[in-house]
């Protein structure tokens, strides 16, 4: 099975990005991720059996419990490698104080240890959400539209559980579906 670890916005702001993005969907091609797709990535596993699931629920649920829910704030449009050149198009996503790349940290501590050997990045975390993949260079004026998109204001979202996800790949792209939610339970009120 192929596994990573995310944190779901919430249906209610998929649709509201989802819709909001329409405008450009149609004017410029690029492989846009589909709505009930739409997470923040907090560690990629690769492939892993199902036997391997159970260690992984003791290991993201202990990672997660000293974790206090916290707010996550989405922002302007990024890319990777930049918007001059993009490979994948994202909304910028922050957490007042850091506690996303905190609970990052613990995540990747704690399921490092069980995914495949050399399947490991080092990469810290750079918050975001993808929007779309760039398979084909894009012309200056496609790469400048794209680095215009303004998505608007959003008010801050609050993330309370990190799921373990699935990925299959199909024909329109990968499905996903969340195997297991690991809820933060720190205590205290919501950081940010």
């Amino acid at each position: 099975m192929r596994l990573f670890i995310a944190v779901d916005p919430g249906e209610r702001f998929r649709a509201e990005l989802s819709t909001r993005l329409d405008t450009w969907r149609a004017r410029l091609p690029i492989a846009w991720v589909g709505a009930a797709n739409l997470h923040v990535t907090l560690r990629f596993l690769g492939e892993l059996p199902a036997a391997a699931l159970p260690a992984l629920e003791m290991a993201l649920r202990g990672a997660v419990a000293g974790h206090a829910p916290f707010v996550l704030q989405p922002g302007g449009v990024g890319a990777f490698p930049d918007l001059r050149a993009p490979r994948v198009f994202f909304l910028q996503m922050a957490s007042p104080g850091g506690a996303l790349e905190r609970l990052a940290e613990s995540v990747r501590a704690a399921v490092d240890p069980l995914r495949p050997p050399g399947e490991c990045d080092d990469q810290p975390l750079r918050a975001h959400l993808t929007l779309a993949r760039v398979k084909r260079p894009l012309t200056p004026a496609q790469a400048h539209e794209l680095a215009a998109i303004d998505p608007g204001a959003w008010d801050p979202l609050t993330v309370g559980v990190v799921g373990l996800m699935r990925s299959v790949p199909g024909r329109a792209g990968p499905v996903y579906s969340r195997l297991l939610a690991a809820a933060l339970s720190g205590g205290g009120p919501v950081v940010g």
